[in-house]
């Protein structure tokens, strides 16, 4: 993994087979600030997508390389999970899937793209209703 950071973004690129949540996980992990995955882009395989339905992620996993055409999501400041990530992708038949990134390899290259906001702290706590971490900020 490469990385590279202004004051308040930082890009990274990950190398063919790196673990794309752990490598994200990894860049974060001294950083006490709130961030948002605004960019990610490259390839994409050995992946889990997941749909949330009342409590529990409908997932499909894919071994194939896909296109990876997005990612966003959101980097809490404390809390579990911390890292919460979308991904929308592609196949060789230009079919479209998307959901949550349960977890995904580089394929060849990708490049993500994180900022920081200035004095906003989050934490993600269960929330026993809607049966999933949700992100409250302050």
């Amino acid at each position: 993994m490469e990385t590279a950071r202004s004051d308040k973004f930082m890009v990274l690129r990950l190398d063919h087979g790196e673990d794309i949540l752990g490598s994200i996980s990894k860049a974060v992990a001294s950083e006490l600030s709130t961030m948002l995955i605004v960019a990610g882009l490259g390839m994409i395989s050995d992946f889990e997508l997941g749909y949330f339905d009342r409590g529990k992620y409908i997932t499909k996993a894919f071994k194939e390389p896909h296109e990876l055409l997005a990612l966003q999501g959101s980097i809490a400041s404390k809390g579990e999970p911390r890292v919460h990530i979308h991904a929308t992708v592609a196949n060789a038949e230009h079919e479209v899937f998307g959901g949550h990134l349960m977890r995904g390899k580089a394929w060849m290259s990708n490049e993500i793209g994180i900022i920081w906001l200035e004095r906003v702290h989050s934490e993600r706590t269960y929330d026993a209703e809607k049966k999933v971490g949700i992100l409250h900020l302050s």
